[in-house]
């Protein structure tokens, strides 16, 4: 079975989040890992789609458009969101 793999961006980059999910043998990378800050919510989808990362961030709004643009045009490997309650 395969592992997910996850790419947190900036957004939801919570240490006791990633850690927890490490310690719990998840593959995590953060866009700090990466070498991604402050890249655009485009770059960041195009680099989790090639490096075959889910990208979990609570930036919905902007993804779910996003992942319907990309949807189209290239195989999105997966987005997850955070509800921060806002």
């Amino acid at each position: 079975m395969s592992q997910i793999r996850l790419y947190i961006d900036e957004d939801s980059g919570n240490l006791s989040l990633v850690e927890s999910l490490r310690n719990s043998a998840v593959e995590v990378m953060t866009t700090s890992d990466a070498n991604k800050l402050s890249s655009s919510d485009e770059e960041q989808l195009i680099w989790a789609t090639e490096q075959g990362r889910v990208i979990y961030s609570s930036n919905m709004g902007d993804f779910c458009r996003l992942h319907r643009t990309f949807a189209v045009r290239i195989q999105v490997v997966g987005i997850d969101k955070c509800d921060t309650g806002k």
